[in-house]
């Protein structure tokens, strides 16, 4: 009878026994997300969390690592069918984290001209950084534009949304902020029917009666502009861009002018996993200060000054801006 070597039979046991614990670990990391999305998801209600929950861990069971289960993830957020909610691994979040210089990206370009001696137009582009002092050099470069505009009195204001295709909320509707005319003029809407409005107040954003952002100000906040503002729209404005497109709905001094936005009219909240990844969940709708609730995924936000598709760049620019100029002139 051969005899097994007791150093055989002990790594035996120890290799059997982390095969488990790993086994146990991606389980409790899927397990933990799948709870999130049932607890957070605006669809929560619409949904066959069992059969959402059975697919995934069984799918999950054949991953040897966590990262083998970020695909499984990304098919359980198709599931919930809200066009919107995300998965973001740990070196993507990473990146995001580190901000635009020190990924050797290009800072988003804030464009700022006083078209005709008379019209301010100022663009606000999409940033998709999660790093504060990225968020604080936005707002501030975005202030040091409209103080100048300012010192020279325009008739009116042109705020270019097209190509906003989303990203941060917090640094846009800061930068925007002395744009509008009230609080409580977009929020969102969640599973229950529950309402929190966004408001910013001396560098602090606020969802709710909660400060969840503090912004480092160098620059002046403008003062509130009173004059007639235009604000330009297109397919691509979508997300971020269209929470800050419905801010504005129904403001008096206000014409969105384009062609309905692209539809991606929710809310996202980042959940930080154990390993450092981002499971971003549509938690909510966009509603704008009339309680409109905007949850028909690809329908968008209506202008009230159409502009006519145009292929030519040039040409579509020049629709916009005349559309721009006639309204500020009218008013």
């Amino acid at each position: 009878m051969k005899k097994i070597s007791p150093f055989l039979v002990f790594f035996t046991i120890l290799f059997a026994n982390n095969i488990s614990a790993q086994s146990d670990s991606i389980n409790v990391y899927v397990t933990a997300a799948l709870n999130i999305m049932k607890e957070k998801s605006v669809n929560k209600s619409k949904v066959n969390w069992t059969k959402i929950y059975n697919n995934t861990l069984k799918e999950a069971s054949k991953a040897k690592t966590i990262k083998e289960t970020y695909p499984v993830l990304k098919n359980a957020l198709i599931a919930l069918e809200d066009a919107h909610s995300n998965f973001y691994p740990e070196d993507v979040v990473r990146i995001y984290t580190l901000g635009y210089e020190a990924t050797g990206q290009e800072f988003p370009i804030i464009k700022g001209e006083l078209l005709k001696n008379k019209y301010a137009y100022i663009s606000l582009p999409n940033i998709g950084s999660f790093n504060n002092d990225d968020w604080n050099l936005y707002i501030n470069t975005f202030y040091s534009k409209v103080n100048e505009f300012q010192k020279h009195n325009p008739k009116g204001w042109i705020i270019d949304l097209r190509d906003n295709f989303g990203g941060m909320l917090y640094p846009m509707y800061a930068a925007v902020a002395p744009f509008l005319d009230n609080k409580n003029v977009v929020g969102t809407k969640d599973a229950e029917g529950k309402i929190d409005y966004f408001n910013y107040k001396s560098g602090k954003f606020y969802e709710g009666s909660k400060v969840t952002q503090q912004f480092q100000l160098k620059e002046k906040e403008p003062k509130i502009a009173k004059k007639p503002i235009a604000v330009l729209v297109n397919k691509v404005t979508g997300s971020s861009g269209e929470f800050i497109t419905a801010a504005f709905v129904g403001q008096k001094n206000v014409k969105i002018i384009g062609v309905n936005t692209q539809g991606l009219t929710s809310g996202n909240q980042e959940y930080k996993l154990s390993d450092g990844s981002f499971l971003v969940l549509t938690i909510g709708n966009i509603v704008d200060r009339t309680g409109r609730e905007y949850s028909k995924i690809g329908e968008g936000i209506s202008p009230n000054i159409a502009v006519e598709k145009v292929t030519d760049t040039i040409k579509s620019n020049e629709s916009y801006l005349k559309k721009a100029f006639d309204y500020i002139d009218g008013k």
